[in-house]
């Protein structure tokens, strides 16, 4: 049998991976997540790439859950000129950059940007960086109409590239207008979940929590943390979102870098506890962009994130302009697939605390055990909406969890979690057919053998609301009768935490 990982890979889609073929490709190297970038593209280019996804996912095996990226008030660079064949601008350290106020295609130390306030909010003295910090600039003099900044780190200024202001307090809103057009265009095509870019406070999360309700929309939200502010609010922030981003780049920009590996590890602890996932992203094989093998930097970065208990991690650029996109999934599927092998042979407590205790939190903690002590290849749970799911992954079995579900909004959703291998299924009339549902479906799969043990989570029962049917414990190939299989029907599990 196949090993499954259990860790979630997130592909960001672009031209190197535009086509059903290579989509394929990568849902069987390990992706799980296509992510739609806003930052880049319109949104009728943005329909081709969804139309695409949905093209490759209907001839896949398991829920492929899309995730649309919110541009955020990110100030980049206005167009520049090609200039000698470099892909830009270059420039040196010493060299003067002129920011103008009105658009210009950049050439000859002269640029503009998108921000229309970025001359009046930037101060003499304050710093200036270029795409992440690769370029990096001082601001040295300013008028009405242009600012002067001299170069520090010098390199190729491009088009679009992102602009941090690490000592500017930017006027922008947490959601601009572009935002607001990509929300709407994303409930009208039932994507999966938003990511919130420079979240600041639990409010932004609240602000589009509230819009995406008054159009009735299921969609999860991601608050990516990349501002030092959001870290001041982060429990809020936390409680008001469905999981969190650490994205790392702008993070790193934005303050010391040398925090950003402990603000990883905070914030997967604390996701960890408030039991929602959590994404680990930027830079994870960057390398790979235009080489064909990662640096041993890279490969352990990504298995550091999965041994500090990341839900997923996401590749950028590596999958949607880089050279090697394949090969990128195939590395961080492999590198997942040996680091929870040896989690598995030296983790011994179940690590997880989660804040609230509920009826699934104490079932999975017996679930946890009974895998552990009996030596269970499978954890099968009925989890309609996803919530049982959840809180089950937060538990980091050693064994795959399946979760059946014959909501495809909630399957996709579900395609997040660590651990969790959704799967759609006609809900059984009583606990006898889900057993014999479960024992032919994971037989077909080959994701047990026959006398294999499996631990089946059979669900809620409707004659007592607060607690679940309990934990089967079955042997595979057996049959298995109740007492009274018509008093045991599966209905909803309840919602919260």
């Amino acid at each position: 049998m196949t090993p499954i990982i259990r860790t979630k890979i997130i592909a960001t889609m672009g031209p190197a991976v535009s086509d059903t073929d290579t989509l394929l490709k990568l849902f069987q190297e390990g992706v799980d997540i296509c992510r739609v970038n806003f930052s880049h593209g319109d949104l009728d280019k943005h329909l081709q790439t969804l139309r695409v996804i949905r093209e490759a996912a209907a001839r896949w095996h398991s829920p492929i859950a899309i995730l649309g990226d919110l541009g955020g008030p990110k100030i980049r660079l206005g167009e520049i000129a090609d200039q000698d064949g470099t892909g830009g601008m270059p420039i040196a350290v010493g060299d003067t950059l002129i920011f103008q106020r009105t658009p210009t295609i950049g050439a000859k130390g002269r640029v503009s940007t998108i921000y229309p306030n970025f001359i009046d909010d930037v101060q003499v003295g304050h710093k200036i960086l270029i795409e992440d910090g690769l370029l990096r600039f001082i601001c040295v003099d300013k008028n009405a109409s242009e600012l002067t900044a001299q170069c520090t780190v010098g390199g190729i200024i491009k088009t679009s590239k992102g602009i941090n202001l690490p000592n500017t307090k930017v006027r922008t809103p947490s959601i601009t207008e572009k935002d607001w057009k990509c929300v709407d265009w994303a409930v009208e095509n039932d994507i999966d979940y938003l990511a919130l870019s420079f979240v600041r406070k639990a409010d932004d999360i609240k602000l589009l929590r509230g819009h995406l309700q008054y159009k009735q929309s299921f969609i999860n939200i991601i608050a990516k943390i990349e501002k030092a502010e959001a870290l001041t609010e982060i429990d809020q922030i936390i409680e008001a979102t469905d999981g969190l981003m650490v994205a790392r780049g702008d993070l790193g920009v934005e303050m010391d870098v040398a925090q950003v590996p402990i603000i990883q590890k905070d914030l997967i602890r604390r996701c960890q506890r408030a039991g929602k996932p959590v994404i680990v992203a930027t830079q994870m094989l960057q390398s790979m962009i235009d080489q064909a093998s990662p640096t041993r930097a890279e490969v352990s970065d990504v298995a550091n994130a999965i041994f500090d208990g990341t839900d997923a991690v996401m590749l950028s650029a590596e999958t949607s302009v880089g050279k090697f996109p394949l090969q990128a999934v195939h590395t961080m599927s492999h590198v997942a697939q040996v680091t929870e092998e040896y989690l598995d042979k030296h983790q011994v407590d179940n690590p997880a605390t989660l804040q609230t205790v509920s009826p699934a939190t104490a079932l999975a903690q017996g679930a946890w055990r009974i895998v552990n002590d009996l030596g269970a290849r499978l954890v099968i749970v009925w989890s309609q909406n996803g919530h049982t799911a959840r809180v089950f992954s937060k538990h980091r079995f050693s064994v795959p969890i399946i979760a059946l579900s014959s909501n495809h909004r909630a399957l996709r959703r579900m395609a997040i979690h660590y651990g969790v291998l959704p799967q759609e299924m006609t809900r059984p009339e009583n606990i006898n057919d889900l057993i014999q549902a479960v024992d032919e479906f994971i037989q077909e799969r080959k994701l047990v053998a026959p006398q294999d043990r499996v631990v089946l989570v059979a669900g809620w029962s409707p004659a007592m609301p607060n607690t679940m049917n309990g934990i089967i414990i079955h042997t595979v190939g057996e049959k298995w009768t109740t007492l009274s299989p018509t008093d045991r029907p599966l209905i909803e599990e309840p919602e919260g935490n």
